[in-house]
């Protein structure tokens, strides 16, 4: 994977992060290693990580094209995505799923996740505290990442996602 200094890639650590820099650094004190300096976009987050140019490819991933965001959100709905019901191993697969940074994946996840919430609330109840967890982290990494790619603000992208569903019922 070629990257660019200034070019933004998906972090599944967090989200979407400029390229800002290469830098080498000597973390033994022996062996000098090359990282790309990554930031962050979201402005709560001010860290700054360096990943290792030898294992980047691995960890770091080139943002979805526009295409790819509405091909994802025209999927909703359309995928069939299944319910794990032992709980562990539930929170288990959606941290899999988040470690893994596949938007097909937190996609699905999301999607379960929503349909699950629904058919608990017709019964009065609400999602486990872990599967609130894994939402908000599942639809904060899209929205980001989303929003991004479509140069938008990610607190607009649920109402963009909304209005792309509802036009497909009509």
């Amino acid at each position: 994977m070629e990257l660019k200094i200034g070019s933004r890639v998906m972090y599944s650590a967090a989200g979407v992060c400029r390229l800002t820099g290469i830098e080498t650094k000597c973390p033994d004190g022996i062996h000098e290693t090359e990282y790309y300096r990554l930031e962050p976009m979201r402005t709560e987050n001010r860290s700054v990580y360096f990943i290792p140019v030898s294992t980047a490819s691995a960890r770091l991933r080139p943002l979805i094209t526009p295409e790819q965001v509405y091909a994802l959100i025209d999927s909703i709905g359309v995928r069939k995505c299944s319910w794990c019901t032992d709980r562990i191993a539930r929170k288990n697969q959606f941290h899999e799923m988040l470690k893994s940074d596949d938007p097909e994946q937190l996609i699905c996840m999301v999607q379960s996740l929503h349909e699950h919430q629904t058919a608990l609330g017709e019964s009065g109840k609400k999602l486990s505290p872990s599967d609130e967890a894994a939402l908000r982290s599942a639809e904060q990494l899209l929205n980001e990442e989303f929003a991004a790619v479509l140069h938008m603000h990610p607190p607009d992208i649920p109402e963009l996602v909304q209005k792309r569903l509802a036009a497909r019922q009509t």
